[in-house]
């Protein structure tokens, strides 16, 4: 039995220790790992060099995070990456091998790794297992709501199934010939006021003629229609709804008019839309993700918008400001940075967070001249928040590389992070000098 704290005393919380799956052959490379790891976490570490061992641990165990040596002599990184992903397991997983090639760290990228370290670089290891930890959090989490949200819709359907929804008749002259008490709420008139109506009679003009519309196209070829819309409720606001509509016909088989009945799908909508957004943007700064970032990539590579610009930025000192004032200012930091750079490309142009402290933007149809005079508003918003009294001030390297028809957006972007890097070099030999 654990003693009991004494009276007016809080026990410190402790994170529980990082459960790490290490794939590794050799011992050494492993020990020196571990002991790079112990410096920064509490882990837990483990060892597989196989693809038997693997599937046992992950049979076995669960884990926070992979760190996986690329080449080995009976296994290498991207079947342990085939593997996990075919069960279905979303686990940070990063090569750290002292031999992997840049088309071999591509092939890795695009197959699913989500980084790749030189072995003995653990000043760029560490703050990439916090950013994949964060990054498998945001995802828990988002798998988390979707989850809830199709709940909500399934059981918002359900109820709907289970308590009568509007339902109406009218004949082929668009007469209503009744309706239940769910369409008298809907319509907001009781049914002595909409039998003998017409639909021109509930709703507004433009509203009408569409249903009416659809209603004759019903009537000439029968059958069933389903289709969404957008109408007027009692409470005088704009509902996306579903209807579905159906002919019956008389006892001389001859069309006789229709039933239709109103699904109101206006919170679903919200719903997707919210979804949509959620998949596509980065959840700090609200700008595009990496995900939609590539996603344009590919699309302006198949396009005839060239020339297409790409601009590589990264804000200097963030791992200094999240250390010596903590993450809320870095947080702060990054929403600057993405406040200015929103506010001084143009709007065709998708400005993204592409990973913790650096951003991109494609520019399609822009030449370099283009580039230039973005830069410049860029370097003009900078200066001008450095006059605003932030306590930290902003600074942002960047490079800039344009591609023409035919050439890969992939490499081109690959150059402007590469001139980036030598952006903010020379900023440090400027600082040091």
């Amino acid at each position: 039995m654990s003693p009991v704290p004494e009276s007016g005393t809080v026990e410190p919380f402790l994170p529980p220790p990082l459960r790490v799956l290490i794939i590794e052959d050799s011992e050494d490379d492993y020990f020196l790992l571990v002991r790079a790891l112990k410096r920064e976490f509490d882990i837990v570490p483990e060892r597989v060099d196989s693809d038997e061992s693997l599937r046992a641990s992950l049979c076995d165990k669960r884990w926070d995070i992979v760190l996986s040596d690329y080449f080995m002599p009976q296994f290498d990184a991207l079947a342990a990456l085939t593997l996990i992903q075919s069960k279905n397991l979303d686990i940070p997983f990063i090569i750290v091998s002292g031999k992997i090639g840049e088309f071999e760290a591509v092939k890795a990228m695009k197959a699913g790794a989500h980084d790749y370290i030189m072995k003995g670089d653990y000043t760029r290891l560490i703050p990439a297992i916090r950013r994949e930890l964060r990054e498998a959090m945001i995802r828990q989490e988002q798998r988390r709501t979707d989850h809830e949200l199709r709940e909500q819709l399934h059981f918002r359907q359900a109820l709907i199934d289970a308590i009568p929804a509007p339902i109406y008749f009218m004949d082929t002259t668009g007469i209503f010939l009744g309706c239940n008490k769910a369409f008298e709420a809907f319509s907001g008139h009781p049914q002595d006021e909409i039998v003998g109506k017409t639909i021109y009679d509930l709703m507004p003009p433009s509203l009408a003629k569409h249903t009416d519309s659809a209603d004759r196209e019903l009537f000439e070829h029968g059958g069933i229609q389903i289709y969404e819309s957008v109408i007027s409720f009692a409470d005088g606001a704009l509902h996306d709804v579903i209807f579905y509509k159906a002919t019956f016909t008389t006892t001389e088989k001859n069309i006789g008019g229709l039933v239709g009945t109103i699904l109101d799908i206006t919170e679903r909508k919200q719903t997707e839309e919210r979804l949509r957004y959620m998949s596509t943007h980065d959840p700090l700064t609200g700008l595009y993700n990496r995900a939609y970032f590539q996603e344009e990539m590919e699309r302006l590579e198949q396009g005839r918008q060239f020339p297409v610009s790409v601009v590589v930025f990264d804000v200097d000192r963030l791992k200094f400001v999240n250390d010596s004032q903590g993450h809320a200012a870095g947080d702060e930091l990054l929403i600057r940075a993405a406040l200015v750079l929103k506010g001084a490309f143009r709007a065709e142009d998708v400005v993204a967070r592409i990973g913790g402290d650096e951003f991109a933007v494609l520019l399609p149809s822009a030449d370099a001249d283009v580039v230039q005079e973005a830069l410049r508003r860029v370097i003009g918003k900078i200066e001008q928040s450095r006059t605003e009294g932030h306590t930290v001030p902003l600074s942002i390297s960047f490079g800039a590389a344009t591609a023409s028809k035919g050439d890969r957006l992939e490499e081109v972007l690959k150059l402007a992070d590469h001139r980036m890097y030598e952006n903010k070099f020379n900023k440090c030999c400027v600082l040091l000098a």
